[in-house]
C-alpha cells in the first residue's frame, strides 16, 4: 500500500452552474488506523445530483461541508486495514466516505444508522452493479416504488428521468410488478433504449414535446396512478394535470432544480399543487437513508433479479479519480446513461 493518496477538497462553494473550480486536487499521507478505526480503499465513486447540493452554502439534510473539507461522495470501498473487531481486511462497504483514495473512519460509524452498509458481493455479479442496480439508486427505486408508491399489477405508472440511474431501476421494478410503465427521457436514443432494450410500454421524449402535459395525456388516456419523479419543476406540474383520483406521487429527486439550489428567484414554483386536494392525491418525498436497516431483506431479492435478468443496468464509467470534477456537470447536461461512476481503483 502506498504512503500517499489524492483527494478532492472544497476550494469554494458553487453558485449557479458548476464552474469546474469548486474543488482542488491535493496529495496527502495515507493515515494509519488507531484503535476502533478502519482504513477503507475507494474502488468506485458515484456521481450524484446531491453532490451539487453538498457544494452549496445552503443547509440540507447532512452536516454542511466547509472550505477545505474532502468532498462528500458515495463509494464502494474495501477494508485495507482494521483495528475494529467488527471489520476484517477484505470486507466491502458502501458509505459516504468522500472523493479520496483512502478513508479513515471509526468502525462504529459504518452502520445503517449512519448511512453505511457492509455487504459481500455476489461472485457472479460485477462489482459495479453495487453502485447502481444494487446500490443506492436501486435501493431508492425499490423503496420508492414498493414501499412509498405501493405499486401493484395494473397500475398506470409514469417515471421521469427514466434513463437515469434511479429512473431506469424504477421502471423495471414497476414493470416486474405487472404495471404499465411509460418513461420520460431526453432524446430518441434514450427512448429507444427504454422501450426496445428494457421492455417498457412507451417513452415520452420531452425534448420533442412542446406540450408535455398533452404528451402525457396521449400516453395515459385513462390517467396516471403512480408518478415516480426524479426531475421536478415543470415536469411535476405536467404530471399533476394527468393524475387519477387517489393517485400517488413519489418524489425521489428534482434534478432540474439542483443547479438553482439556494436561489429562490431561479427556482421553479410548482403551479398545480391545488390538484393535490381536488384529486385526493398523496405526494411523498423520501430519503433511502431512512430505510437502510431493511437492506438485509431487500438486497438478496434484488441480487436474484440481476442474476435472472429481470433487473438490468447500465453505467457510464469515468476512469480515474482525477477526472471526477470534470465529469460532474454531465449529471445536468444529460450526457450519460444510467449511473455516472468513477472507477478509482
Amino acid at each position: 500500500m502506498t504512503d500517499t493518496q489524492h483527494a478532492w477538497i472544497i476550494n469554494h462553494y458553487a453558485e449557479g452552474e458548476l464552474k469546474g473550480t469548486e474543488l482542488e486536487w491535493v496529495e496527502r499521507p495515507v493515515p494509519e488506523p488507531a484503535e476502533g478505526e478502519v482504513l477503507v480503499k475507494t474502488l468506485l465513486l458515484t456521481l450524484d445530483p446531491s453532490n451539487r447540493v453538498w457544494l452549496s452554502e445552503e443547509e440540507d439534510y447532512l452536516p454542511q461541508l466547509q472550505i477545505g473539507d474532502v468532498m462528500r461522495g458515495l463509494v464502494v470501498g474495501r477494508v485495507e486495514a482494521s483495528r475494529h473487531p467488527g471489520f476484517a481486511v477484505g470486507d466491502h462497504v458502501f458509505a459516504a466516505l468522500g472523493w479520496q483514495e483512502y478513508a479513515l473512519v471509526q468502525g462504529d460509524e459504518l452502520s445503517p444508522a449512519k448511512g453505511a452498509v457492509r455487504f459481500t458481493p455476489h461472485p457472479d455479479i460485477p462489482l459495479d452493479a453495487y453502485v447502481s442496480a444494487l446500490g443506492l439508486t436501486g435501493w431508492t427505486a425499490y423503496v420508492g416504488m414498493k414501499l412509498i408508491g405501493q405499486i401493484k399489477a395494473g397500475d398506470q405508472v409514469l417515471v421521469s428521468g427514466a434513463v437515469g440511474a434511479t429512473g431506469m431501476m424504477a421502471c423495471q421494478i414497476a414493470r416486474a410488478a405487472g404495471a404499465r410503465v411509460v418513461g420520460i427521457a431526453g432524446g430518441a436514443g434514450k427512448c429507444e433504449l427504454l422501450v426496445t432494450e428494457l421492455g417498457m410500454d412507451g417513452c415520452i421524449d420531452y425534448k420533442a414535446s412542446p406540450d408535455l402535459a398533452e404528451a402525457i395525456a396521449g400516453q395515459f388516456p385513462d390517467g396516471v396512478d403512480v408518478f415516480f419523479d426524479n426531475v421536478g419543476g415543470p415536469m411535476l406540474d405536467a404530471a399533476l394535470e394527468n393524475m387519477n383520483i387517489g393517485g400517488r406521487l413519489v418524489i425521489s429527486g428534482a434534478i432540474s432544480q439542483y443547479q438553482n439550489y439556494g436561489d429562490r428567484e431561479a427556482l421553479y414554483g410548482v403551479k398545480n399543487t391545488f390538484m393535490l386536494a381536488s384529486k385526493r392525491l398523496r405526494m411523498e418525498g423520501f430519503l433511502v437513508l431512512d430505510y437502510l436497516d431493511r437492506l438485509e431483506k431487500i438486497l438478496p431479492e434484488m441480487e436474484q433479479w440481476c442474476l435472472d435478468g429481470s433487473l438490468r443496468y447500465q453505467n457510464t464509467e469515468v476512469q480515474g479519480l482525477e477526472n471526477a470534477q470534470d465529469a460532474l456537470p454531465r449529471l445536468f447536461s444529460g450526457d450519460h446513461v444510467g449511473k455516472l461512476v468513477v472507477r478509482v481503483a
